[in-house]
């Protein structure tokens, strides 16, 4: 069996070889690979590199992968105690990403080699590298043509697998019901207690009673989570995630795939990826959202029906953007990584208020 690796910057000729064949394709002797990290990227939970690969002889296989595993420190460690996100990635590959790729047309980097340990949870993936193409950047937002394409891909695969049993049959896709989620709460009862103490200016008064309700009965809302209408989510829909080629987008890092209601996508990816052209025109994407949902086979929602939604997720949100946000501030600003989750969490409160969510959620306390 091949041996996963600690660390993909000590892939050498003969482990990738190995691994390619074993997972079934047959390549000819490697003669060498180069490892190099990913321009622009910085993992907070992985390491991500690209691999070029010298063969000795002819083949279809690509001269470049895109090759990840999981960071070996503290914060990595922890995350996916709570989110296990290799192991839901690993699910993903393995058993849905041709099906969903098949089922809405979205696209979705090919997996080469798909190895987890399930009691260690280490894993090594290494997939298509998708080339040439731009990265999406949530600091920049992208064109409303762009993101009206990503609001129809996501809106086919949530109609696609709209309340559909077969989801429940796959072990690895968790729910909001899953214990694990709860490891979580004493990270975010601390980062909230302080960032109100050192930051007391970016939440209102509604907003921080709406948080404080979360987080005072986890588990509970957990669970309403889980009782509302779901399908199939990636839940982590923004534009760090998204490559765009000339064909179109493509969706990348599904760690987080999961059964939950759709407005954690649609939510998501509203809060975190906007800019002053998608924000103004923000009615047309909800109203392209609800078309596209029902043509694929889930509900025929309301506005109002979808505004629900959404007020959902912006409860979760705003009651855990903040913990990045808190982790990252050390950092300062000339950090990107600080800059990202301070806009994520920014988006969050903004969401929140624009939809109304405080105000919607107090029907549910």
């Amino acid at each position: 069996m091949t041996e996963i690796l600690n660390s993909v910057s000590a892939m050498t000729p003969q482990w990738l070889e190995g691994a390619l064949a074993e997972a079934g394709h047959a390549p000819p002797p490697i003669s060498a690979v180069e490892v190099r990290p990913m321009d622009g990227f910085v993992g907070a939970m992985g390491e991500v590199v690209i691999v070029s690969v010298s063969y000795a002889d002819d083949t279809d296989l690509p001269a470049e992968f895109v090759a990840k595993c999981p960071k070996d420190d503290e914060f990595a460690r922890q995350n996916a105690q709570v989110m296990v996100s290799y192991q839901r990635e690993n699910g993903f590959y393995d058993h849905l990403a041709g099906q969903v790729a098949a089922r809405t047309n979205m696209s979705i980097p090919r997996c080469f080699v798909n190895l987890f340990d399930p009691e260690t949870h280490a894993a090594t993936l290494v997939i298509e590298r998708i080339h040439p193409a731009t990265k999406g950047d949530i600091l920049d937002g992208t064109t409303f043509e762009r993101m009206r394409t990503l609001v129809s891909d996501v809106a086919r695969m949530h109609g696609a697998y709209w309340m559909d049993e077969s989801l429940t049959n796959q072990d690895w896709l968790i729910d909001w019901s899953a214990p694990n989620l709860l490891a979580g709460i004493p990270r975010a009862l601390a980062s909230w207690s302080n960032i109100r103490e050192q930051y007391p200016q970016y939440h209102s008064d509604d907003l921080v009673a709406m948080v404080e309700t979360f987080l005072s009965d986890v588990p509970s809302w957990l669970g309403r989570f889980a009782r509302r209408p779901w399908t199939l989510i990636h839940q982590d829909y923004e534009l760090d995630n998204i490559l765009f080629r000339a064909d179109g987008p493509v969706i990348v890092d599904w760690q987080s795939a999961m059964r939950s209601f759709p407005g954690m996508d649609l939510g998501w990816l509203l809060m975190a990826s906007h800019n002053d052209e998608t924000l103004a025109r923000e009615s047309e994407l909800l109203d392209h959202y609800r078309g596209e949902l029902a043509a694929a086979g889930g509900p025929r929602w309301s506005e109002e029906d979808l505004l629900e939604d959404l007020a959902w997720s912006a409860f979760f949100w705003v009651s855990v953007s903040h913990i990045p946000f808190m982790d990252t501030v050390q950092y300062g600003e000339e950090a990107r990584a600080h800059r990202r989750f301070k806009a994520m969490f920014q988006g969050t409160i903004d969401a929140a208020a624009r939809w109304g969510a405080a105000e919607r959620m107090k029907a549910h306390i």
